[in-house]
């Protein structure tokens, strides 16, 4: 039966999908061979191929656990739907309780996801939702901060918004290095945000 669900996923079949959770298939059945997905990661990943939302709201009604983990331990659906830029599952999904502090086997979280993507009106949400706990929590392959990330790519918008929310400009990243540290080059081509986050920084840094 877990292969009939997740072929149910991944063919966008909603009512086959209904009925075979009726029927007592488990909505948290590890799917055979890599990447080891859930059915609830695999009804992220469809989305990107036109897959319904609706996945989500059968899944989770079924008692799908939102916190579940693939067979590689890396990702939440909460941190998938993030890096896949699927708001309206974002939305359902912290709406169903999915943790916005959640820190993946590779160190990503789902703040430090969306100051990387640009993602300003879903770090919002997050930060409503409770990341300001570990907002100037830094990991992942770069191990810079969701500060870090923001001033790396001069984002103006989203460096406001977490200093707004509380972010620390003096905290250290994993390479000890505060986030004006990660500015990137000043240019040409950048010098009115470069400035602008320079003082975004001081400013909060004095406050």
């Amino acid at each position: 039966m877990p292969t009939e669900l997740f072929e149910a996923i991944e063919k966008h079949d909603l009512d086959r999908l209904s009925t075979l959770l009726k029927g007592g298939a488990d909505p948290n059945a590890v799917k055979n061979g890599w990447p080891g997905w859930l059915p609830l990661h695999a009804a992220v990943e469809e989305l990107e191929y036109g897959g319904p939302v609706e996945a989500l709201v059968l899944l989770l009604r079924h008692g799908a656990r939102i916190e579940g983990l693939g067979a590689d331990r890396n990702a939440t659906a909460l941190l998938m739907a993030i890096f896949r830029r699927q708001m309206e599952a974002v939305r359902m999904l912290l709406a169903a309780g999915a943790d916005p502090n959640f820190k993946g086997s590779e160190g990503d979280s789902p703040l430090r996801a969306c100051a990387q993507l640009g993602e300003h009106a879903m770090a919002a949400m997050l930060l409503r939702c409770g990341a300001t706990r570990t907002i100037d929590e830094a990991g992942g392959m770069s191990g810079m901060s969701a500060l870090g990330w923001a001033t790396s790519r001069l984002d103006i918008p989203m460096m406001e918004l977490l200093l707004r929310a509380g972010a620390d400009p003096e905290a250290l990243d994993l390479d000890r290095q505060t986030a004006r540290e990660h500015l990137p080059p000043r240019d040409a081509g950048n010098q009115q945000a470069w400035d602008a986050a320079a003082a975004l920084l001081a400013e909060r840094s004095r406050g």
